[in-house]
């Protein structure tokens, strides 16, 4: 019951006091309190990811709490400050208590002197992940840039076939967006979203920690990164033309012709990458065997049930 109050309550106690309080803060207030916490957890998963002795576990378990206790702030964030998308508010909740499992482990690694290689992989990817795509995130400048040339280059096929498109300025803010316009009107306005950044991230933050042949990690890199930028382009494009020219809506195209094609696409990328890359298969399904380590959370739930 302890290390369930510990690993699971202070988040929930977190998630409570911040509808409470700083929810009412204003957007630019709100990252200020919490982008801290975000970073000091990614970096100490990182030190504990590189450190090669045996207290690496427990500053992972810390990086990892760290971590929990930045998204137990984000869920009704995420809701309020938004597009209302209850659905990620739901995943972000769900994901606090699964990073919250993630640091329970880890102190169990380091309290029984044991080291988990899957877990290892885990707190790599998360780093590298989150350190690439949160650099872009909070720094309206990178933002700004990475959108920009996103845009310019969904523009361009626009004009490839013929089109009457152009890219606007930057504009920066709590949503930093580069407008398109289509025959001299705006159509659409892209977001970091709209980069694809997220999926690249996860994809390069995987390859970078994954122990595995240096030339089959290069090999899925290029099998995935350049295509996930490629297809996002297309994508962006897509949406443009299904507006104007096809006459459907922007949710039409966006959320349901767009994200299924993009879902479609990852799926197909990741079972590439697991042809290449076994070991990143292997690690995945190892994570699933961490309940079978039987610690003091497993047998409090065996006893309830």
């Amino acid at each position: 019951m302890r290390h369930a109050l510990i690993f699971f309550g202070i988040p929930t106690a977190v998630m409570i006091a911040t509808h409470l309080t700083i929810i009412n803060e204003s957007a630019e207030n709100f990252n200020i309190l919490t982008t801290p916490i975000l970073f000091a957890g990614l970096i100490l998963i990182g030190i504990g990811y590189f450190y090669r002795k045996s207290e690496k576990n427990f500053i992972k378990a810390g990086g990892w709490f760290l971590f929990a206790i930045y998204w137990a702030t984000q869920p009704e964030f995420l809701y309020y400050k938004g597009d209302r998308d209850i659905v990620n508010a739901v995943f972000c909740i769900l994901g606090v208590y699964f990073i919250s499992y993630m640091s329970y482990h880890e102190y169990l690694s380091y309290k029984r002197g044991e080291n988990i290689k899957s877990m290892d992989f885990l707190a790599g990817a998360t780093f590298f992940s989150g350190i690439i795509y949160f650099l872009f995130q909070k720094i309206d400048f990178m933002a700004g840039l990475l959108i920009k040339v996103v845009a310019v280059h969904s523009a361009g096929i626009l004009r490839a076939f013929g089109y009457n498109a152009e890219v606007g300025g930057i504009y920066y803010g709590l949503n930093t967006h580069v407008p398109i316009y289509f025959n001299g009107h705006e159509s659409v306005q892209l977001i970091l979203a709209c980069t694809g950044l997220q999926s690249i991230a996860v994809f390069a933050g995987v390859l970078l920690a994954l122990k595995a042949d240096k030339n089959r990690r290069i090999k899925a890199f290029l099998y995935t990164v350049p295509t996930i930028y490629i297809l996002n382009l297309i994508r962006n494009a897509g949406v443009v033309y299904g507006m104007e020219e096809m006459g459907l809506s922007f949710y039409m195209m966006h959320n349901v012709i767009g994200k299924i094609g993009s879902l479609i696409a990852l799926i197909i990328l990741a079972f590439i990458v697991f042809e290449l890359l076994p070991e990143l298969y292997e690690n995945i399904m190892d994570l699933f065997n961490l309940p079978k380590r039987n610690g003091p959370i497993e047998r409090m739930f065996k006893r309830i049930i």
